[in-house]
């Protein structure tokens, strides 16, 4: 159910679609139909009411906050429950069942989010802790079949409701349905113990990723060619050396740019033990009961289950294009390959292949050499006191807003928190927070966390969203401020999307608020923004010289940073295509060997054979957590995002009032309507793949087959 969903993946990866159709009445808008009343913008829907989430909590207290927030749903649940039918409306059945997950929601947020972030090793336990007792909680009264009557027996009444009420009742029928209601009750109570069973696994798996601590101890002379930067930014040990973490920042580094193959080589087979073991057995579980709860609903298929309600809406039409990316980049990945040999070759006469190690480190020298530029040289000019504030200006400038920094109690030193206001009228709209810098215990990786939703309440007031950009940027080397690689300005744009999105909401129901999108819409607002750290304009604006912030990035190094942008991007992004299509092989049939499968749709896709070292499977979070089969999204929503672009390019980038409309159409609608009448609405026309084919490099006019 959309409530299960929003618990247990809070960090931006998990919101279910929501494409129900029941016998009522729904009004929704026609594309491109003028936005209006709630739909032009957030004034119309007057004062916010501020939720001050308290992440300051130590371990004992995050307890007392689960045990209250966790006996008021239940017995608000309850009491709903027991309203007779003949008293039923929408406001005390259907909306007060919307609004109770809402407000224990919003109670819950500092749990799972310090569980992520806290500096704190016990209160990342205690909340890991909780986080298992809840979600127990949240499958059990998702299954309440007193519920479920009480939301079927309104249904039956058959009330002509309206635009986000109609469409509010339609998912809860749909939802309850996938959660089993439906099932005669020994059925039901296996598929409870099989989603019971899942929430453990995942947090398992989440859990052995998180803890893992590895790394390899070397001399300092060993590190030939990996930037000074990141040199002085790893731990010295006591007899002198250095550790190198198989930490994603860090290993990608060394990967790249460590002349000593062997180095790069035991790197490579260390980053390959993170949690393999631990990990292997609860997938394994895993994909076996995903696959019995779809059969015990009457999909063929986990595959099938998940898809329903999608934009995708099958699993015929992802395979149909990821069978076409294929065909289309394959040859010119295969060139690339035989490029990065090469270029091995100049160094290992007669090299036979590729090892796992060679592909970064021959790839950067080739790319240094073919284009005469190396990443390193723009860190110098994409320091984060510059790139931050500039960033937040640009996104002032798109979408009409103003942000204010608070002094406020924060969960770590390095974390800022920012306020949202409406330039035009001066109206808060919300906060959130920065997070962007590694630290011990801490999730790994970038993630944009929606920890309030914007929605309607009982007073008629709005409850004020608040959302958080966690991200592992390069920490500051000694006598000099934290550096950015291009790449993590493209994160911080991405991420920053999504919040965006999940902060200026506009919707009056909780379920709808923010990204809570078909999943394979929800990374097209991100993806759009990191078009615009491509543009000579917005580069200028970001980029100064840390020395000297009156230097911005020369033109000669901007023209090698552009013409790097589609260097091989062929390869990268075959194998983002290979690893949607493995996940969905993993959700259309239960594999006998994880690894197996791995191999054979990695070696089916790229042509080249995968060592059978690699465990990468095992530490592929997405599939075990919210993008279990739905892994291809970042590619479908690819399509939207450059389509979205497209009319941002053709008002000359930095338009506000191409920014003003993406804002109305687009962010502040939420999922109250479908997303392809958003994408409508916004573009005047049925959107298509012209602009995503040309991102790849293809001409749009050549045929396709």
């Amino acid at each position: 159910m959309r409530f299960l969903s929003a618990f247990l993946a809070l960090a931006l990866a998990c919101p279910t679609g929501l494409h129900a159709v029941v016998s009522v009445s729904v009004n929704i808008p026609m594309a491109g139909a003028p936005l209006s009343g709630a739909q032009a913008g957030s004034a119309a829907f007057g004062a916010r009411t501020p939720a001050n989430p308290d992440f300051t909590l130590d371990a004992p207290r995050l307890d007392t906050l689960f045990q209250t927030a966790s006996q008021e749903l239940v017995r608000t649940l309850d009491g709903i429950a027991a309203i007779p039918a003949g008293q039923r409306t929408f406001q005390n059945s259907v909306l007060a069942i919307d609004n109770a997950y809402a407000k224990c929601s919003e109670a819950m947020a500092p749990v799972h989010f310090l569980g992520a972030v806290s500096p704190d090793e016990n209160i990342r336990g205690a909340a890991d802790s909780i986080r298992a007792r809840f979600s127990d909680l949240m499958v059990d009264q998702s299954m309440r079949e007193d519920l479920y009557r009480a939301v079927r027996s309104y249904a039956d009444q058959g009330e002509a409701l309206q635009g986000e009420d109609a469409r509010l009742l339609a998912m809860m029928l749909r939802d309850y349905r996938k959660s089993g209601m439906e099932l005669p009750a020994i059925e039901r109570s296996r598929y409870m113990a099989i989603e019971k069973r899942l929430s453990e696994l995942a947090q398992a798996f989440d859990k052995n990723l998180r803890e893992w601590d590895d790394g390899l101890a070397v001399r300092p002379e060993e590190l030939g060619g990996v930037p000074k930067a990141v040199v002085d930014g790893l731990e010295k040990l006591p007899d002198g050396r250095l550790r190198v973490s198989v930490e994603p920042t860090v290993y990608s580094q060394v990967m790249r740019k460590a002349d000593s193959a062997r180095l790069r080589m035991r790197l490579y087979y260390r980053r390959e033990k993170t949690a393999a073991k631990a990990n292997l057995p609860i997938m394994q579980e895993a994909l076996k009961l995903r696959h019995e709860s779809a059969r015990l609903l009457g999909y063929k298929n986990y595959a099938e289950k998940a898809l329903d309600g999608r934009m995708a809406k099958a699993p015929k039409r992802v395979w149909d294009l990821l069978l076409r990316l294929k065909k289309l980049l394959r040859p010119s990945a295969d060139a690339e390959s035989a490029e990065v040999l090469a270029r091995k070759r100049q160094e290992v006469p007669g090299a036979a292949k590729l090892q796992p190690w060679d592909m970064g480190y021959y790839g950067s020298k080739l790319s240094e050499e073919a284009l005469g530029f190396d990443p390193e040289e723009v860190r110098a000019y994409f320091p984060v006191e510059k790139i931050v504030p500039e960033t937040l200006r640009i996104y002032e400038e798109l979408l009409g807003l103003r942000f204010v920094k608070l002094d406020v109690p924060v969960w770590d030193a390095d974390v800022q928190a920012y306020e949202i206001h409406d330039a035009k009228t001066g109206e808060r709209i919300g906060r959130f927070y920065l997070d962007l810098f590694p630290r011990k215990g801490k999730r790994g990786g970038a993630a944009a966390y929606s920890l309030i939703q914007y929605r309607e309440l009982s007073d008629g007031t709005f409850r004020e969203p608040v959302s958080a950009v966690v991200a592992n940027f390069t920490r500051p080397a000694p006598g000099q401020p934290a550096l950015l690689r291009h790449g993590e300005v493209k994160t911080l744009f991405h991420e920053l999307g999504h919040v965006m999105h999940q902060t200026l909401s506009t919707t009056k129901r909780w379920s709808f608020s923010g990204s809570s999108t078909a999943q394979d819409f929800v990374e097209t607002p991100s993806q759009m923004m990191e078009n615009f750290i491509w543009q000579p304009q917005v580069i200028q604006r970001l980029s100064g010289h840390y020395q000297d912030p009156s230097k911005t990035l020369p033109q000669a190094l901007m023209d090698k940073l552009l013409a790097a942008r589609n260097y091989h991007s062929a390869s990268e992004t075959l194998g983002q295509a290979a690893m949607a299509a493995m996940d969905l092989a993993y959700h259309s049939a239960v594999p006998k060997d994880i690894l197996a499968v791995y191999r054979k749709v990695m070696e089916s896709f790229t042509g080249e054979s995968v060592d059978r070292a690699s465990t990468f499977p095992l530490r592929f979070s997405h599939i075990i957590r919210g993008y279990a089969a739905g892994y291809y999204s970042y590619l479908w929503s690819r399509v939207f995002a450059q389509d979205v672009f497209s009319a941002f390019a053709a008002a000359g980038v930095m338009s506000p009032a191409v920014g003003a409309r993406y804002r109305r159409a687009i962010l502040e609608r939420g999922s109250s309507v479908d997303e392809d009448i958003l994408l409508r609405d916004f573009l005047g026309r049925d959107p298509d793949e012209k602009a995503f084919l040309r991102w790849l490099g293809i001409d749009p006019g050549r045929p396709q087959s």
